[in-house]
């Protein structure tokens, strides 16, 4: 037959090699699928559109072929509309230095740089993925200034007490960290983004009590890590207060803790944090914040579990709860979230925690201490919820049935089949029998 030719069987797969190498080169893709699985949520390709300039993705898996996959199908949607994104395994187990080095302590985690920024996720998905690309483009943040000068926690110290690592953290996040002398200022200047106020040793004079009331009543952020002294005037300002005595958490021995002063925090539920948080977070000495009034709208972030209470007599020995000493059983509030309606209509935003030493260079890797900082910060300097896409279970992926349906069809394969083979089969011995 004429098909039969040398020459058209020799075309035949030349051809073949010429389409191959076609849709190697110009690759293209549809997507059927009922909500669009295979491809970018509309705010991750608006944000791609923004970027220039390469991003290198390291993924730190075992190295697994299912591990594997899953990193490569999702990155694989963002190189599609940008080619600049490259992607790297490093399985932790082969190469443990460079995994400390990179201060990663679980698997999977995905390691972001962009810009001389770095930014980790510890969940595989669009959503995440887009909130830190989003945060590693951002540029031209205000001043995070952190208040000095009573012998505050500095985000410049290098001491166990101080937060020197979490500034450098920062520093890292593509923040400005200054550190701030409000009775030599006499004000807060406006390129402040963000107040911090870390466990002051003394007291605030009370004029830096007016300058720092000032800031907040001109609608600018606090992260009020409360140890040491605690400004009066401030926690009526906010309307909240302290339950006398320490934290003690019962709870802190079966996460492997030596001291019950160590209150083990975890997300409330509904706070603007809960989704940001995947482990607990360990809270040494802490105190329990209270709503007092509604002067701004409060809401809990951190609580503790029902094994604590906030113990008010000696922290040696044997301790027990004492109701009459006014000590409360828990959950109690670790973190409050505290807003308000600016003059500008965007919202004010006060974070108050009852302990700083979880951010301190001896706790800040504790737990998700660090996570719950990160947090915080981009909580307060509103950069934290910029991309919001929320995930989904595709509809082509569901199977919807009524009861009855799915009864039927489990009575097919549990009776009807097998019902059916041993008919087949007694008919096929009759049938040689008869023959």
């Amino acid at each position: 037959m004429k098909w039969r030719h040398p020459l058209l069987q020799l075309l035949i797969p030349v051809c073949l090699g010429l389409l191959l190498a076609l849709a190697h080169t110009y690759p293209v893709q549809w997507d059927w699928s009922a909500q669009g699985r295979n491809r970018l949520h509309p705010q991750s390709l608006a944000l791609l559109q923004h970027l220039h300039g390469p991003i290198k993705v390291t993924a730190f898996v075992p190295d697994l072929p299912l591990q594997h996959a899953r990193v490569t199908t999702l990155l694989d949607k963002y190189r599609q509309h940008y080619p600049e994104l490259r992607l790297e395994f490093i399985d932790p187990s082969q190469e443990p230095e460079v995994a400390r080095k990179l201060e990663i302590h679980h698997t999977p985690q995905l390691l972001l740089e962009y810009a001389g920024r770095e930014e980790h996720i510890s969940t595989v998905n669009e959503q995440l993925l887009t909130e830190a690309l989003t945060r590693l483009s951002l540029d031209n943040q205000g001043w995070i200034a952190g208040i000095k000068g009573h012998g505050e926690a500095s985000l410049r110290g290098q001491k166990n007490h101080d937060l020197g690592t979490f500034g450098k953290l920062l520093e890292k996040k593509s923040y400005k960290v200054i550190e701030l002398e409000l009775s030599s200022t006499g004000q807060v200047p406006d390129n402040v983004q963000l107040l911090v106020l870390a466990a002051p040793a003394t007291a605030l004079s009370t004029g830096e009590t007016a300058v720092l009331l000032n800031y907040l009543e001109g609608g600018g952020s606090l992260l009020w890590l409360a140890d040491g002294s605690i400004p009066q005037a401030l926690t009526d300002y906010l309307g909240i207060a302290f339950l006398p005595g320490t934290i003690v958490d019962a709870a802190a021995a079966d996460m492997g803790m030596d001291s019950p002063t160590i209150a083990i925090g975890n997300p409330a539920e509904g706070s603007p944090l809960e989704k940001t948080l995947n482990a607990a977070v360990f809270l040494p000495n802490a105190r329990a914040p209270e709503i007092m009034d509604d002067k701004w709208q409060a809401a809990p972030v951190l609580r503790t579990g029902a094994r604590s209470w906030n113990e008010t007599g000696r922290l040696k020995g044997s301790i027990a709860r004492d109701p009459g000493a006014g000590e409360q059983r828990g959950p109690l509030n670790l973190a409050l979230a505290l807003t308000r309606d600016r003059k500008d209509g965007k919202q004010q935003k006060v974070m108050v925690t009852g302990d700083s030493d979880f951010l301190s260079n001896r706790f800040i890797g504790n737990g998700a201490n660090r996570d719950l900082g990160l947090a915080m910060i981009h909580w307060l300097s509103d950069n934290g919820q910029l991309i919001d896409i929320p995930e989904f279970t595709p509809a082509d992926r569901q199977l919807h049935w009524p009861p009855a349906r799915v009864a039927t069809l489990a009575s097919l394969f549990m009776f009807g089949l097998p019902l059916l083979l041993v008919t087949i089969g007694l008919f096929i011995g009759w049938w040689r029998r008869r023959a």
